[in-house]
């Protein structure tokens, strides 16, 4: 069992949680917050954390994956041809390992460096969750280009398994003939998939993050029809196709290419609107566009407005960060941008009438400041476990920590002295913790009241994407690009209680430190006699509560008896005796036998033999 305290860099996920320290806890209202956990570091392979993991995540607590009221953290990867990992957290400060995607293409990275998002629903409406997310992007290799698409793992109604291979795959060109010879994909920020119009029916909006091709700027809204992907059956559909944010920009051939959506009824007439973020390839600023649902797969565009359009360079150059407020029953959209060095700006646009009267001038920007939301990422919530007049916060990254800047509860919405800045989430910054660190926090995920691991306290998750390269990123002396920390644990608390960065995994008399628990920590012990007959005994220890098999099989690989058949064991040691006989109780004949204990999708065995 690993006993990790929290690293700063080299893909870092960023997430809030309590732990139980003698620490004076801050006042209700109070923006104080500490860093308490990070990924277990420590993976057998192929399932090792690396510098590539960590440019999404994404926090499945409402609902959770698999219906056992245990939220699950997942975490892009980009080794073997682009993973999901997922770790369910299974008590207060204790987080265990649980799934991993297939391996598509071992050795080799996802096409395009990819995924780069996550997200998760129900899209094909039959009351099993799935892990969505996109592969790959050049249009040029044939391998990349057949293994490109958004893919779903649907929950299979096992505890924590959704599947060892891809539920369904949508390839690029299926959406869209346009995309068979096109570059795309790559989506930076999770795909929305939801019941938006009313109809029983999952929506997801597809944002195909196209480069430089006019023809494929736009947002498609797909959704399943009729049929289930379990039985092969799925009539995927395209609802809606929204073309007007390519064709704003009157000069060149450039528009407005969507990254980013939210939903929402920002004017208040009892529809909602869809808000898309839109980038360009020409570097002038960005666009915001408008779409009322009006009706059951019915869908009329709004305004269409250029954000920061004097600007010479693109605001949203990796993320898109974009939400809808409800502050007191007033509807502000918030979103965040940036470009590197050159900007950085939290805008806000509140005061809406319509969404086809929304102009540049409606656009606020809230905060000016390139050591902000560089990189537009962004998430919403109201974590300080505030009342009354507290009003809700939005944590944006600026590369090495994670600022906090909360609004006044009072003010204007769109005016920026309504806003105070925190700053830095738990006193913490990479740039401290690390001797080099070169990549950067590239998500962020939380939303108001979140508190996953149920223990009062409330939770940010933060993704790190690190540095692989030679002058990658560096912790005491050494470089930190395979085993690194791919994700941080951030919660409403003592801030001066914030875990140290450290590669030493040694801190059992550290009390603020989450347990891990990964595959390494299940024992299976060798059965006792060995060789043995009439009977012998099998001691295995559990790190928590589990549901498992215990089953033994011949060389043949064929089951002969279930010790243990999918039943809850406590924590513990624990011993079950085999009397040699089948599952039918025959006995067995000599020879060597194979017992295996399998704990959700992992298993351990061993060789024994009987001799008659």
């Amino acid at each position: 069992m690993k006993k990790l305290f929290v690293t700063a860099f080299n893909f870092m996920v960023v997430f809030y949680l309590s732990a139980e320290v003698q620490a004076q806890q801050p006042v209700d209202g109070d923006n104080s917050y500490r860093l308490t956990a990070v990924n277990p570091r420590i993976l057998s392979e192929p399932d090792t954390i690396s510098c590539t993991s960590g440019r999404g995540i994404f926090v499945a607590a409402n609902p959770d994956l698999d219906g056992d009221g245990k939220p699950e953290i997942l975490v892009t990867e980009y080794r073997d041809g682009g993973r999901i990992l997922v770790f369910e957290v299974v008590g207060d400060n204790k987080l265990e390992y649980v799934w991993a995607s297939k391996r598509l293409n071992p050795g080799v990275f996802g096409g395009g460096s990819t995924p780069r998002s996550v997200s998760v629903g129900d899209f094909d409406n039959n009351g099993k969750m799935e892990i969505i997310f996109q592969v790959g992007y050049f249009a040029s290799d044939s391998l990349e280009k057949a293994q490109r698409g958004i893919y779903f793992y649907e929950f299979t109604g096992n505890d924590n398994d959704y599947g060892t291979e891809p539920a369904w795959h949508i390839k690029f060109e299926e959406i869209d003939t346009e995309f068979d010879q096109a570059n795309l994909g790559r989506a930076e920020n999770p795909l929305t998939v939801a019941d938006i119009d009313g109809d029983n029916k999952s929506e997801l909006l597809f944002t195909p993050r196209s480069f430089g091709n006019l023809e494929n700027g736009n947002l498609y809204i797909l959704e399943v029809e009729s049929g289930t992907f379990a039985d092969g059956s799925a009539n995927v559909r395209l609802e809606y196709k929204y073309t007007d944010m390519a064709k704003v920009i009157d000069f060149g051939d450039d528009g407005y290419t969507p990254v980013s959506t939210a939903v929402g009824d920002i004017d208040n007439d009892g529809l909602d609107e869809i808000v898309v973020l839109g980038w360009t390839n020409i570097n002038s600023g960005a666009g915001i566009g408008f779409i009322e649902i009006s009706g059951v797969d019915t869908y009329t565009p709004g305004s269409v407005v250029p954000i920061d359009s004097d600007l010479n360079i693109s605001i949203f150059v990796v993320k898109a960060g974009v939400d809808i407020v409800d502050a007191g029953g007033e509807k502000v959209v918030i979103f965040a941008g940036g470009s590197g060095s050159a900007i950085g700006r939290v805008y806000a646009i509140s005061n809406i009438v319509s969404e086809a009267f929304v102009s540049e001038n409606d656009i606020n920007v809230l905060l000016d400041d390139i050591n902000i939301t560089r990189w537009g990422i962004m998430a919403i919530g109201d974590q300080d476990h505030g009342s009354g007049s507290d009003g809700f916060d939005i944590y944006v990254t600026n590369v090495p920590e994670v600022l906090n800047i909360e609004y006044n509860g009072t003010g204007a919405l769109n005016d920026p002295t309504s806003y105070i800045n925190h700053g830095r989430l738990g006193q913490f910054n990479l740039d401290e913790a690390y001797d080099v660190s070169d990549g950067l926090f590239n998500s962020i995920y939380t939303y108001p009241g979140m508190d996953i691991d149920g223990d009062g306290n409330r939770d940010i998750v933060v993704g790190y994407k690190g540095a692989c390269g030679d002058a990658g990123d560096v912790l005491q002396g050494e470089p930190f690009r395979v085993n690194s920390y791919g994700f941080f644990v951030f919660e409403w608390g003592d801030s001066t209680q914030s875990i140290p960065v450290t590669l030493t995994t040694d801190v059992e008399n550290r009390s603020s430190i989450w347990t891990v628990i990964t595959p390494d920590d299940y024992h299976l012990e060798q059965n006792y006699p060995n060789p043995f007959n009439p009977t012998t005994n099998i001691r295995f220890t559990l790190p928590l509560d589990k549901r498992i098999s215990l089953k033994i099989y011949n060389s043949l690989g064929q089951e002969v008896r279930t010790l243990i058949d999918n039943e809850t064991y406590p924590e513990g040691t624990h011993a079950v005796q085999w009397d040699t006989h089948d599952n039918f109780g025959s006995p067995a004949a000599s020879g060597v036998y194979i017992y295996k204990l399998i704990f959700g999708n992992f298993s351990k065995s061993k060789t024994m033999s009987l001799v008659r």
